[in-house]
């Protein structure tokens, strides 16, 4: 329950972020920059400390434990503050080593690179992960279908982020774009993840009361 209510206060943390790097609040370029350099650090944290959260159902480290929960938060952080700053650097060029060329908006390939790709890599392994508790420790199937739920909803978010975002803001006069269905859909995916993690606590729970459930 510790390692769950962490994951979703980060994601509540990030979801704050990103909206309020919505262009409807404010249009300073320079706040902009800084919300979008927080927005990516936290979205590639969240996806470390979702992988993280895979690999404690291996019971790697024991639930909720103080050494459980100090590993995602002390990496997580870490990784948090090596984002920002190669993000930060990226947006403000404070050590001209990173500093794209200039276009508007600013655009990087590296920083854009690790944004997909952390992400990608840390859902994909997750599915892996949980798929394989589920088939070969626990009884029910239905959790599966709260994984699959999770990626389908993660899959059609990111598709509608990149593949329609330019169309729907030149339909609607950029009062909406991909990232607001993105972002809801990003919403409904926590969410499935969550229904996940409640329905093999259940089976979890069964499993130990009749010794079925060894690793």
């Amino acid at each position: 329950r510790r390692e769950m209510t962490l994951l979703l206060s980060f994601f509540c943390i990030m979801l704050v972020f990103n909206i309020a790097g919505a262009d409807f609040i404010h249009s300073s370029g320079q706040i902009n920059r800084w919300l979008g350099a927080v927005n990516t650090a936290l979205v590639v944290s969240f996806f470390w400390a979702l992988f993280l959260f895979g690999i404690v159902g291996f019971q790697v480290m024991a639930d909720g434990s103080l050494k459980s929960m100090l590993t995602i938060i002390g990496t997580t952080l870490i990784i948090f503050i090596s984002m920002g700053y190669i993000a930060a650097d990226t947006a403000f060029g404070i050590s001209n080593g990173l500093k794209p060329k200039p276009s508007n908006p600013l655009y990087s390939p590296g920083v854009f690179t690790i944004y997909l790709v952390v992400p990608l890599v840390a859902i994909v392994l997750f599915m892996i992960l949980q798929t394989t508790i589920v088939v070969r420790f626990l009884s029910a199937r239905l959790p599966l279908v709260w994984l699959v739920s999770s990626f389908f909803c993660f899959a059609v978010g990111q598709a509608i982020m990149f593949g329609a975002s330019k169309k729907m803001c030149q339909s609607t006069n950029n009062r909406i774009d991909g990232a607001f269905f993105a972002t809801l859909l990003d919403s409904a995916a926590v969410s499935c993840i969550y229904g996940f993690w409640s329905a093999i606590t259940v089976d979890d729970n069964a499993a130990f009361e009749e010794d079925e459930y060894k690793f």
